[in-house]
């Protein structure tokens, strides 16, 4: 009954993308949003054809990933596995960065939405997940960004749970976060994979903090983050988290898998 009843509201709504002008946006739900956004996002390759670890699909013969940090034992790696949403691709791909570029924070919501209609889907994945904390931001005194976009995620997602058919998630809304950047590090985007790995092992690493080790002691830890694209940012996070955190264990949600680029 639930889907027939989504399935009668989604003939209503624009689709993915054109959310603004949906006439379930002040209303509608995180399954309706989930559901909708899942008809127009480039689904993962069927588990069989893809990474555990990091979600690539495998090319044709391939049965192995290319991934440099999917090939370490997983005491190099620090994280068991990043699970993504979907690919970074289409109108998955334009609505993050109007999100992050253009300041177009409306889609805080959408996102937040899109993420617990996720953790309700793949309920069995996450089950036994203790905290589910944003991979910080920097937005102190000489940060490019002026707002922190993932906690704005986090956030929104949180009050999607007030209606939530599940028992919560624990979402990590506290002031100061579980895990904190201290200081700018250097932008990923545009630098070389060997590049990627020196800004994470080194400037990204010292600057990661965890505050109160108290609230990540002994749990599995799911760190949220919108983009993953080798995983060396989610390796320095669950390091941190493991070591200075405590930690258990340590996994990845994305909104979005970036189509895998050969090293250069």
């Amino acid at each position: 009954m639930a889907d027939a009843i989504l399935d009668r509201m989604l003939a209503d709504a624009p689709g993915f993308g054109r959310c603004r002008g949906c006439p379930h946006l002040a209303t509608g739900t995180a399954m309706l949003c989930y559901r909708c956004a899942r008809r127009t996002m480039e689904p993962l390759a069927a588990f069989r054809d893809r990474c555990g670890v990091c979600d690539q699909a495998f090319g044709e013969g391939q049965t192995t990933c290319r991934n440099p940090v999917c090939g370490m034992t997983p005491d190099e790696r620090w994280f068991d596995w990043n699970y993504a949403i979907a690919m970074r691709t289409a109108w998955l791909k334009s609505a993050i960065d109007s999100y992050k570029y253009s300041d177009q924070r409306h889609w805080a919501a959408i996102f937040g939405r899109i993420l617990i209609g996720f953790l309700w889907a793949e309920h069995e994945t996450f089950k036994n997940v203790d905290l589910i904390v944003g991979s910080p931001v920097f937005i102190g005194p000489g940060a490019r960004r002026r707002w922190d976009h993932v906690r704005e995620i986090i956030v929104a997602a949180d009050r999607e749970q007030e209606v939530a058919w599940l028992n919560p998630w624990d979402l990590d809304l506290e002031d100061p976060p579980a895990l904190i950047k201290t200081a700018e590090t250097p932008k990923m985007v545009g630098l070389k994979a060997a590049q990627r790995k020196q800004a994470a092992e080194h400037e990204l690493r010292a600057a990661l903090a965890v505050p109160d080790r108290t609230r990540t002691q002994g749990k599995v830890v799911a760190v949220f983050d919108d983009i993953f694209t080798a995983g060396w940012t989610l390796r320095e996070e669950a390091r941190a988290l493991k070591l200075l955190g405590g930690a258990r264990a340590v996994v990845g949600i994305t909104l979005a898998r970036q189509p895998y680029a050969a090293p250069a």
